[in-house]
């Protein structure tokens, strides 16, 4: 039986690739996992652990970590009990996003410091919202989406507290949009749908009201040229 499977993945190349060299590239497109049967998948799932968590691993923080990003979005040649055995293995990152979301989310909380300020809207954006971590928000797994949506609530909680300022406070707007920027590509529950949409339209309106405002600050030095020129 082993030597038929094996034969299986030869005659699918990117799949092949992938499990007996451990290695893919990131515009590698993957057979239907409908074209395998129950049988190959369940000789396949502890081959395909093995590859995920030495991927993932390797290249996690180098250069190369868009590969990690790729294997995470792409269909996971596995059986259940192997995805939940992946699952539970990224969840160690999750419940770190977890933690370090609720204490930016507290940091943040009535501080007017600068420097906290862009310190936590920088980690939001590189350590909570990055693009590891938006891809295994894209797993329709129970256990994900629960860490999911308590890292996001907690990320929506530091855009609102930054929407109290302006587009003149041009620091803080500037990180205000930012972490926005990260939450548009990722679907959000009904509830932090309305909280999102809440943060875009301040973005929105205070970034029209700072354009009015300088293109009427332009006008009136233009005026003031005019006129001394004139006289």
């Amino acid at each position: 039986m082993s030597e038929k499977f094996e034969t299986i993945l030869l005659e699918h190349e990117t799949l092949n690739k992938l499990i007996t060299e451990k290695d893919l590239n990131t515009f590698v497109k993957f057979p239907s996992f409908d074209t395998f049967s129950t049988e190959f998948i369940d000789w396949l799932s502890p081959k395909y652990y093995e590859v995920f968590v030495e991927i993932y691993n390797t290249h996690l923080g180098t250069k190369k970590e868009a590969k990690v990003v790729r294997l995470i979005n792409s269909t996971w040649f596995c059986n259940a009990e192997t995805t939940n055995r992946i699952v539970e293995f990224l969840s160690e990152r999750l419940d770190a996003t977890v933690e370090l979301s609720k204490q930016l989310n507290k940091k943040i909380k009535g501080n007017k410091n600068l420097e906290d300020i862009i310190n936590v809207s920088a980690a939001m954006v590189n350590n909570v919202l990055n693009y590891i971590n938006k891809a295994i928000f894209e797993k329709n797994h129970p256990a994900i989406i629960e860490k999911k949506n308590e890292i996001l609530d907690n990320s929506l909680a530091v855009c609102e507290e930054l929407k109290q300022y302006k587009a003149s406070s041009e620091v803080e707007f500037t990180m205000f949009n930012g972490i926005l920027d990260r939450l548009k590509s990722i679907k959000l529950n009904d509830v932090q749908s309305a909280r999102y949409q809440a943060c875009l339209s301040k973005s929105k309106s205070s970034s029209n009201k700072y354009l009015v405002v300088t293109v009427i600050l332009v006008v009136l030095f233009i005026i003031r040229m005019i006129v001394r020129f004139v006289n």
